[in-house]
């Protein structure tokens, strides 16, 4: 059907919000509908009921797993002589959330995201790159051609560069800093069609930078 793979769409699946022992859980779960894939899904093998149950799974997950260690740590903290009412006072929550990036009729770029509020260490995110058309992950080569990673990371070294003049700190690369990208980096599509090499908080760079983000524009 002409026009078919236009109607590519991320919508919410389950959302829900619960509370345990004084621990805040919300959760919003997305759910994947790519037709055109459906409808060729015999021929090609790939199929969106398998890739939504591993996002449904990916989210319970995350929720469950953040409530056993907030469940722990509220252990350790009544035992240490804290009490209900302090603990009370500390909001715990955990959130599992996603974000589009990119949705068009080539491309299907989302993020879901996992947090706990009370340790900064805690955050998980998994990003998706689709073919809108066939449905397979999109990878950096098929946006950037051969030899991507050589472009890309010259592309974040200048970028790094241009930061650090006007003011942004980032590590040596002998202390953690920016080496090149691995083979299996994180990236997101944005509005642009571009390619947005994620680095985690920490990875190269101080914490207090948070996420940094790099659009690869050249081609």
């Amino acid at each position: 059907m002409p026009g078919i793979g236009n109607i590519a769409r991320l919508f919410t699946f389950r959302s829900y919000e619960t509370e345990k022992e004084g621990i805040e859980i919300s959760v919003d779960i997305p759910f994947v509908d790519l037709p055109t894939v459906e409808m060729i899904a015999e021929d090609t093998g790939i199929a969106t009921e398998e890739l939504n149950l591993k996002i449904y799974q990916l989210c319970e997950k995350y929720a469950e797993d953040a409530a056993l260690r907030a469940e722990e740590y509220k252990t350790a903290f009544l035992e240490t002589g804290g009490t209900e009412e302090e603990w009370e006072a500390h909001n715990i929550r955990i959130t599992v959330s996603y974000e589009i990036k990119q949705q068009n009729d080539k491309y299907l770029s989302f993020i879901i995201r996992g947090t706990d509020n009370w340790t900064n260490a805690c955050q998980d995110t998994k990003y998706y790159n689709l073919d809108v058309e066939t449905g397979k992950t999109v990878t950096l080569e098929d946006l950037l051609g051969s030899g991507c990673r050589e472009l890309v990371n010259e592309s974040i070294r200048e970028q790094i560069s241009e930061r650090e003049t006007a003011g942004d700190v980032f590590w040596e690369e002998d202390k953690g800093g920016f080496t090149g990208i691995s083979e299996n980096a994180n990236f997101y599509i944005n509005e642009n069609n571009n390619p947005v090499i994620v680095f985690g908080k920490y990875e190269i760079a101080p914490g207090s930078s948070g996420e940094i983000e790099f659009e690869i524009a050249d081609r």
